[in-house]
């Protein structure tokens, strides 16, 4: 028997279920071919759970509220803020919310450590979106209902299908701790799906190794680390990446993407990234592992050398 208190044990048997996975991905159908990389089919659509109207409650009237210390998505849309805990996100992956005039889809890919909110709709239509069972570049795929297009989670990208080709708008939120978010928004609301919040234990073993993923592909990108957390502002094929000790180190960094002047601050009561385009609206920053970043983007801009 495995001891939690057993973390050499622990990251054997980790290890092993990682080849495990591995062995199956290299042997699941594969959907289609997408800019060279394959779309791979590790479970049927819909066999892992998605979250279709999310139970928002007030702090006190959570069934298993967040520490202070635990990882929460922020988010202000509507007129009162809602938190989305990392630990449920881990879990459910996929997460359909609305507020009035504005329908959006969380995704969590724990693989990538991909945190990233899109609003729903494209043209005249308000999608919903399910865990595909499909990773592209080691990274969850979502499938919309209604086409059955799969889009990717790191970018908003439609990959495969009907509406392949558009793009999902980005919707700024922030990845902060459960106290700050309280303490700077006491109306927030919390996702409570009447389960545990914290974050798995294999998550977390999973990050603290040197799996980039479970396809066995590995960045040759120096860099930074491939496990090291960035976070990207990203736009079309090209994405800026930075880590937060960049940033809160320099306390705020000006610079360009795709020509334009982009903008990024420390908020330090939240102890979080903030982007600004040039007319001062609002961009999303998505955190990711840097392998992941570096796979996604066709071209990536660090802060190096940039003061």
């Amino acid at each position: 028997m495995i001891r939690q208190g057993s973390p050499v044990l622990l990251l054997a048997a980790a290890t092993a279920a990682a080849g495990c996975l591995t062995h199956q991905y290299r042997s699941r159908p594969r959907v289609a071919v997408v800019d060279g990389d394959p779309i791979v089919q590790m479970k049927r659509p819909g066999e892992f759970p998605t979250v279709m109207k999310p139970s928002l409650v007030a702090p006190d009237q959570h069934s298993d509220p967040p520490d202070e210390d635990s990882r929460i998505l922020g988010l202000t849309v509507g007129a009162i803020p809602r938190a989305y805990p990392i630990g449920l996100l881990d879990r459910f992956e996929v997460v359909n919310d609305a507020v009035p005039e504005l329908s959006f889809v969380v995704a969590r890919c724990a693989l990538t450590a991909i945190t990233a909110v899109y609003d729903r709709r494209v043209g005249k239509h308000v999608l919903e979106f399910q865990n595909s069972g499909a990773l592209w570049r080691d990274t969850l795929v979502l499938r919309d209902r209604s086409t059955g297009t799969l889009w990717s989670a790191a970018t908003g990208r439609a990959l495969h299908g009907p509406l392949a080709g558009q793009r999902l708008r980005p919707i700024p939120a922030v990845v902060t701790r459960a106290g700050d978010w309280q303490r700077v928004f006491p109306a927030s609301l919390t996702m409570d799906l009447d389960k545990d919040t914290s974050e798995p234990l294999f998550m977390r073993i999973y990050g603290a190794s040197r799996w980039q993923g479970i396809s066995g592909r590995k960045t040759a990108d120096p860099r930074h680390k491939p496990k090291e957390e960035v976070f990207a502002v990203g736009e079309e094929d090209e994405a800026l990446a930075f880590t937060a000790g960049e940033i809160e180190a320099a306390g705020g960094v000006e610079t360009t993407l795709r020509g334009e002047p982009i903008s990024i601050y420390w908020d330090a009561a939240l102890e979080a990234l903030r982007a600004y385009g040039p007319e001062g609206d609002e961009r999303a920053v998505v955190p990711m592992f840097w392998f992941a970043a570096s796979r996604h983007y066709a071209r990536v801009k660090t802060l190096v050398g940039i003061r």
